[in-house]
């Protein structure tokens, strides 16, 4: 879509190195090129403006009940658990969230990585019903 000197079009993956400078300068690299979409505005042919539409599988309520929390094995079937589904899914990552100390050392026990996102989330609506 072209408005004024400005274009907007989605960017195949094969364009996506010219993501380098932007936001998505560090993400692009483990976007999946068939899933993902990179939505892109230029004027004349430079980006001035993106975003990208990531399909990703988050888990969420990863709890152990307290008086259990102790027992490997319950951790280490959960763990079993999270990476048989995930690998079921084909998911090449899956984002966690932890909210307290519990959540935070079953999230170091199934290996995550930690990731500070310095950041407010937003559950942005577009009319889509």
């Amino acid at each position: 879509m072209r408005t004024g000197d400005l274009t907007t079009r989605r960017l195949p993956a094969d364009e996506w190195p010219k993501l380098v400078g932007t936001l998505l300068e560090s993400v692009w690299p483990s976007m999946h090129p068939t899933e993902d979409i990179v939505m892109v505005v230029e004027s004349d042919g430079v980006i001035v403006g993106c975003t990208s539409f990531l399909q990703a599988w988050h888990m969420d309520g990863a709890w152990i009940r307290e008086e259990d929390r102790g027992r490997v094995s319950v951790a280490r079937a959960l763990r079993n658990a999270m990476q048989e589904t995930a690998q079921r899914l084909g998911a090449k990552e899956v984002w966690m969230m932890a909210t307290n100390d519990e959540s935070r050392r079953l999230c170091e026990h199934v290996g995550a990585q930690v990731t500070h996102l310095a950041c407010d989330h937003f559950a942005v609506q577009f009319g889509v019903s």
